[in-house]
């Protein structure tokens, strides 16, 4: 069992290896290679974007693989997940999308909700967002003020 690897480049320069990947696709590119595409690959692409939200290549492969799949329902799950982690950015991102996949987006009924939240995206805790495939809504029925504002030291009630 070899402990250290070589460098090809650079004989005497020594390295340890690298620990295996837990999670990984073989690629970095936004399409996947044919022998990717299932719905598999789709259930590890919504896991890591449970793990790593704000991973915008993620949310991407995702939804360009639910789109060649033409799986409406988890295509507009994917296109919800996006639209969530980009919060009120990227509105020309949100209008191309909504663009390029508004006959799956209008199949499974999202085109006129989307299009009512174009300009500001999604909130996460909005209850509308929570559909099957959705991974990071989190859903809160009423006000979501909490706490009160603390009161200051020598006030009087």
């Amino acid at each position: 069992m070899t402990l250290f690897l070589t460098d090809p480049d650079d004989p005497g320069r020594i390295r340890p290896p690298a620990p295996p990947a837990v999670f990984g696709l073989p690629v970095r590119t936004l399409g996947l290679a044919a022998h990717w595409h299932s719905p598999a690959t789709g259930a590890l692409l919504a896991a890591e974007v449970g793990r790593q939200a704000r991973n915008l290549h993620t949310h991407l492969q995702r939804i360009a693989l639910w789109a060649s799949l033409g799986d409406a329902p988890a295509l507009g799950a994917a296109v919800i997940d996006f639209w969530i982690i980009l919060g009120p950015f990227g509105r020309d991102l949100r209008r191309r999308l909504l663009h390029k996949h508004a006959t799956a987006l209008a199949e499974c009924g999202l085109i006129d909700y989307l299009s009512e939240h174009l300009e500001h995206g999604l909130d996460r805790h909005d209850p509308r967002n929570a559909l099957p495939g959705v991974v990071l809504a989190r859903p809160v029925e009423g006000s979501r003020c909490f706490l009160r504002a603390p009161a200051k030291r020598g006030a009087t009630s």
